[in-house]
């Protein structure tokens, strides 16, 4: 598995904030190998900031299907994500977390680390 940068573990907390002009595949592969890192670490939770991916645009309803099983694949059940994302990148209503809930993901996404933290806080 290649070198994960900015990917930090504190307790039982991963954190994670990746800066790279990438495209969204590629921002998809590296959250994922991110969060198996932080399962492999026996984390609990996961910070994924991920404003610091750049150069692309809004993801498809077909990306957004694409990442969701990512995600349920990366971190399953055991891992809770707060995902954190750009205005421009957010759907408002959520559909891709809503389509990794449905495959069993704890994790929501938000425009803030504010509110993330303030959600992973909450368990």
């Amino acid at each position: 598995m290649e070198k994960l940068v900015n990917l930090e573990i504190v307790g039982k907390r991963a954190i994670y904030r990746p800066v790279a002009s990438t495209t969204f595949e590629r921002a998809v592969d590296l959250t994922a190998a991110a969060m198996l890192r932080a399962r492999e670490q026996g984390c609990v939770d996961m910070l994924a900031n991920l404003c610091g991916f750049t150069g692309f645009p809004s993801p498809t309803t077909i990306g957004r299907y694409s990442m969701a099983l990512r995600w349920a694949e990366s971190a399953g059940s055991q891992l809770r994500v707060a995902m954190v994302v750009r205005h421009e990148v957010m759907d408002p209503q959520k559909i891709g977390v809503l389509m990794a809930q449905n495959r069993g993901v704890n994790g929501d996404i938000f425009l803030t680390e504010v509110e993330a933290l303030r959600w992973l806080d909450a368990f």
